[in-house]
């Protein structure tokens, strides 16, 4: 049944207000302080109507109302991303004045700058290394008989692996080597070397020199397997609710936080194709802890994601504020990629 204008008038003032309160809100309320050209009779008989479709709760008969968490779907999904201000905005763009050094330090910055701003856990999940494509690989010599193997993707720069090489090796071999490094490994995603057969594509010449060869498809490979990372900020910031005073709410949340795996899960979009997705409350996601709710978004360049970023918190969560801040961040991240390429 289609809402009336009337009715969705009152039942965003009633969501606005118990975000801000988290208590039941009451018919003069609504009337007092979000919409005095209605009378209080009017406004009652607009939320018992309410009451009936499913919009709303009353906890006791003498109490005002709340919303159900299909009051809380009807208004996210008529949202409209609210301006922030100046000091947000300040706030926001503070960390990300110096230099990008990784995409790792970008999803640090993030999941930082998200909790501080909205005050709920935020969560960054980066996405898989195996979906990045590799751009360059250079054997760098170190001392005589190990060299560092450097690689570049599309989004990282990996440069923590050492190999042995023969003593021997001249600078005209190393240079080989590297060429042929990047003949036969870029432009290449890192799953796309599982079933690279080195005997099939090495000619006579480096066969000599195939251990090398062996030892950095290797290490791309151990590359390619390591986890999502997944960064978390603010765990702590959930006790700050009334809905958490409750230990067993809070000690539900703070699991589900240390449980990286479904974390990740939680703030996946990949399998809606959604740049925006908003989860709310248990019927909608069964991972997700009583009365929580997950906010997620997109982040990348030119429609190349480098992962998910949001936050988890109460059903009654600020979503303007939020969908406002990740809308910000996200335009912001795609500038300095840009900026960066």
């Amino acid at each position: 049944m289609t809402l009336s204008d009337r009715k969705k008038k009152i039942l965003y003032s009633l969501v606005d207000d118990y975000i801000v309160t988290a208590e039941p809100v009451s018919s003069k309320k609504i009337q007092e302080e979000h919409l005095p050209d209605y009378s209080s009779a009017t406004i009652r008989n607009e939320l018992s109507a309410l009451e009936s479709m499913g919009y709303l709760v009353q906890p006791h008969t003498s109490s005002g109302r709340i919303p159900s968490q299909k009051a809380f779907r009807f208004y996210v999904d008529q949202l409209m991303v609210t301006p922030l201000s100046r000091d947000e905005i300040s706030a926001i763009e503070s960390h990300f004045t110096d230099k990008i050094s990784s995409m790792q330090d970008v999803m640090s910055r993030v999941a930082e700058v998200l909790a501080e701003v909205t005050h709920y856990t935020s969560v960054a999940v980066g996405d898989s290394i195996g979906k990045e494509t590799i751009n360059k690989i250079r054997l760098v010599q170190l001392t005589q008989g190990n060299a560092l193997v450097l690689i570049v993707s599309d989004r990282n720069v990996f440069k923590d692996h050492i190999i042995d090489v023969p003593v021997n090796l001249s600078e005209k071999d190393l240079e080989n080597v590297n060429n042929w490094l990047n003949k036969l490994f870029t432009p290449k995603k890192f799953d796309e070397l599982k079933d690279i057969d080195l005997v099939d594509v090495l000619n006579d010449e480096l066969k000599s020199l195939h251990e090398i060869f062996e030892d950095v498809l290797k290490i791309l490979r151990e590359v390619s397997m390591k986890k999502q990372e997944i960064i978390t900020q603010g765990a702590s910031q959930i006790l700050d609710y009334p809905e958490y005073n409750d230990i067993d709410n809070a000690k539900q949340f703070l699991q589900t936080i240390e449980q990286k795996q479904k974390l990740a899960k939680l703030f996946s979009t990949e399998d809606n194709g959604l740049e925006l997705n908003i989860k709310i409350g248990r019927e909608e996601e069964q991972d997700l802890p009583d009365g929580c709710s997950v906010v997620t978004a997109k982040v990348g360049l030119n429609q190349n994601s480098i992962g998910n970023i949001g936050v988890i918190g109460p059903v009654r969560m600020d979503y303007k504020k939020v969908v406002s801040v990740l809308d910000h961040i996200g335009k912001l991240i795609e500038k300095l990629l840009n900026e960066e390429e």
